[in-house]
């Protein structure tokens, strides 16, 4: 790799300064003149008919400007993979949690006190709680017209699946019929929420003209501006959606929320209203992790080999599809991981339930899958007697192997994270020397960068400032700082000249969102193509002046240079005036970026996902100590080695890092939604535990550098791997500190005492057989 000006520079933030000194805008913030509050009235029951709503009263209360059902909808489905879901209940409410109806007050209070008057009448439905029930032929079905629901694929749909896909390598029961042992497993992944500091809030105005403005915090700004305008039957060009700063996302704000309400409420008042959601309402109608069944099972020779994976992944999606649909696949997708198993076979199912509209999380079904993979290659090494380590280096991947979608593996670096993991944690000197109740476990991991589209649009201000057009929202990880610096390398100018303009669905060019790892590399790779064509507009202008080939044109250092007469230079200050003011124009460059075409020929039955623009690889190494007693788990030590392509930041890369660690961390040991029939026990902070302060270990962070060709300055992603591979890692040092291995997460202290105390009795037992 060259040696570049801004590249791989640990440049401040560029959103610093207005964060630490509190003048960054958030949503939760931002008002207008003449604001009213709005209010959700939510379903309190898992599943019922709505029989009559009556708002009459609420609407006699005064201080109530508007109150909204269904009826004043178009009732136009949308959605993110499947068009399931409606701004309100029209017919019947499928969770706790469902919009009913809203209403505009002058206040908080009054809205709050208004929705205790609007009457809602139920017909109660049996609810369906299990994935099971939901499969069994004579249950209900929860969306009779699944079928005929828009989707972004061809999605095999029936009952209450809403997805069913397979893939498959090689000849899985041959594969099994050739094994010395068969190794079979059940795996659960529980719910989790994302846990961000800052609950939903929006804020919709009309203009002079009657057009909507919606302010929001959301992590897919065009996404947002389209969901907008299908849910309410209006052309994009009347809808003018404005991201603000967000605090925190972690997958919970994608697309839209509540934002068509906020303008219907809006519309109908001729006020502009604000929705902000309380803890407890942000809870129970976000878009959570969903939670994971997965079934392995694996085919292993004496030796290490495995010759034979299956895994069966089945997915509560609750009441609608979201993302849940979007996470399966990916978790298919990647469901044998950085290995070559010669056969392989895998299955996703998303299916309805009345428990919450369930969503996805910072790893996207790479958490869970990992999870799953991770766990059994240790059960596969404890039952052949060998470690979990070798065993893993044994099945590892090459450039070029195939994954189980068919797609090949390219700029492969799993042998060097685990090699450097390995050395830099000194696990092979730790592994079977450490203390009684001590244990070490690793895990691997092979995840996607390179999603779907992106654009930007790179201009040159008349001071040779340079602001940078884009949809790309910062959801606190550093993508604007990285997007300025990619384009001040392509310009050759200090990072300090280039900016992010205001973000605005009128102005910015499309971009799929903040999410999947996949800003750096698609966004990335969008605003390099633009500021290059803005470069070679510098250049074509340069030559014109001198009245000479644009070849002879060199441009270095943010000057323009005739090749063989350096007296003949010119700056971006001058170029900009001659542009301007004499010839040529505003000067502007434009690029649009796609990671990959779609697969040639469709991978497996129901299959719903696109080929991957980037792979990434990860390896940690997590040292723990647990209490037999108590079963509380003490992280001793914890290495991250991730390859991350040429690394744009360095302090940007180890704070993702870090915070992933902490995060997988809380959802390997402590967070855990907790539901009964249907409904959320824990929607607060206070009895939704996340790691504080007194959790995170000591953490030793190891970036690689192998450039992907296809990635701006051979940059990878970097949002998702550290929060994959927690999980897996910590249950695996769990099996070595006490022999029991967990296969459900969290590994909350009262599991793990009663798996050890579980294995106990057993043991005891089976002295008397």
């Amino acid at each position: 790799m060259k040696n570049y000006g801004t590249i791989g520079q640990s440049i401040p933030r560029v959103d610093a300064i207005a964060k630490v000194t509190g003048t960054a805008t958030y949503a939760s913030d931002f008002s207008r003149p003449g604001m009213i509050s709005g209010k959700i009235l939510l379903s309190d029951r898992p599943h019922a008919y709505i029989i009559d709503i009556d708002p009459q009263t609420a609407l006699e209360l005064p201080g109530v400007h508007a109150v909204i059902t269904s009826k004043d909808t178009l009732n136009q489905p949308f959605g993110g993979y499947i068009f399931d879901k409606l701004i309100f209940s029209s017919d019947r409410v499928r969770h706790i949690g469902e919009p009913i109806a809203a209403i505009a007050a002058d206040s908080d209070e009054l809205a709050e006190q208004g929705l205790r008057l609007i009457k809602v009448k139920y017909q109660d439905v049996e609810p369906i709680f299990t994935v099971e029930a939901a499969l069994n032929v004579n249950a209900p079905i929860l969306h009779p017209d699944l079928e005929s629901y828009p989707a972004t694929f061809p999605y095999t749909r029936y009952g209450n699946v809403c997805m069913d896909a397979r893939l498959n390598q090689g000849d899985v029961e041959k594969g099994f019929a050739e094994s010395d042992q068969v190794i079979e497993e059940t795996y659960y992944c529980k719910p989790m929420h994302q846990a961000y500091l800052e609950p939903f809030s929006c804020v919709a105005d009309l203009d002079q003209n009657g057009h909507l403005t919606v302010w929001t915090g959301t992590q897919q700004l065009s996404v947002c501006h389209r969901e907008l305008a299908t849910a309410l039957g209006l052309p994009m060009s009347e809808i003018r959606v404005i991201p603000l700063w967000m605090g925190g996302g972690f997958g919970g704000k994608l697309g839209s929320r509540f934002e068509q309400i906020a303008a219907l409420l809006c519309k109908k008042a001729r006020r502009p209203v604000r929705i902000a959601l309380s803890r407890r309402e942000d809870v129970i109608t976000s878009h959570a992790r969903a939670p994971f069944t997965i079934k392995v099972k694996a085919g292993v020779l004496n030796d290490g080999s495995i010759v034979a994976w299956k895994s069966d992944i089945l997915v509560d999606a609750g009441a609608y599809s979201d993302e849940a649909v979007g996470s399966a696949s990916v978790a298919l997708a990647f469901s044998i991981g950085p290995y070559r198993f010669p056969n392989c076979e895998g299955r996703a199912r998303a299916v309805y339930t009345n428990n919450p509209d369930w969503g996805c999380m910072r790893g996207y079904g790479g958490s869970e899958i990992g999870f799953a993979l991770e766990s059994h290659l240790d059960l596969v090494a404890s039952r052949i007697g060998m470690d979990p380590a070798d065993l893993r280096l044994k099945n590892l991947v090459d450039e070029g192997d195939p994954t189980i979608t068919g797609q090949k593996l390219n700029c492969v670096s799993i042998h060097e994270t685990m090699a450097a993991a390995l050395k830099t944690s000194g696990y092979y000197e730790k592994k079977g020397h450490m203390q009684p109740n001590q244990g070490i476990g690793i895990a691997n991991h092979m995840g996607e960068s390179g999603l779907l589209g992106s654009s930007a649009v790179v201009r040159v201000n008349e001071d040779a400032t340079v602001s940078i057009l884009t949809s790309v929202v910062d959801i606190g990880t550093g993508t604007h700082t990285a997007l300025c610096q990619i384009v001040a390398e392509v310009l050759g100018l200090p990072a300090v000249c280039v900016h992010i303009a205001s973000l605005d669905s009128d102005s910015a060019p499309y971009d799929i969102g903040s999410f999947a790892s996949k800003t750096v590399f698609d966004s990335g790779n969008a605003v390099r193509l633009a500021a290059e064509d803005l470069r070679s507009e510098l250049i074509y202008l340069a030559a014109d002046v001198f009245g000479c080939e644009i070849g002879a044109v060199t441009w270095d250092d943010g000057i323009a240079c005739v090749n063989k007469d350096p007296a003949k230079r010119l700056s971006l200050p001058d170029l900009v005036g001659i542009s301007l003011y004499i010839r040529h124009g505003p000067l502007i460059g434009k690029g649009y970026w796609i990671s990959h075409l779609p697969f040639d020929i469709t991978p497996g039955e129901g299959f719903g996902n696109s080929p991957t623009g980037s792979f990434l690889f990860g390896t940690h190494v997590v040292e723990i100590e647990v209490d037999p007693g108590t079963g509380q788990c003490k992280i001793l030590n914890y290495v991250a080695c991730h390859d991350v392509g040429k690394v744009l930041n360095p302090v940007g890369a180890e704070g993702q890092i870090d915070g992933g660690i902490i995060q997988g961390i809380g959802y390997g040991l402590m967070e855990e939604t907790i539901l009964r029939n249907g409904e959320i026990m824990n929607p607060s902070l206070s009895t939704y535990l996340i790691p504080t302060i007194a959790d995170i270990p000591p953490l030793k962070s190891v970036l690689l550098e192998k450039a992907d060709p296809n990635g701006p300055f051979g940059a990878k992603g970097i949002g998702e791997p550290p929060s994959v591979m927690p999980m897996p890692a910590l249950a695996n040092a769990i099996r070595d500190a006490i022999g029991v291995g967990m296969t459900e997460i969290p590994m909350t202290p009262e599991k793990i005492f009663h798996a050890i105390r579980n294995s106990d009795l057993k043991n005891i037992c089976s002295m008397f057989d």
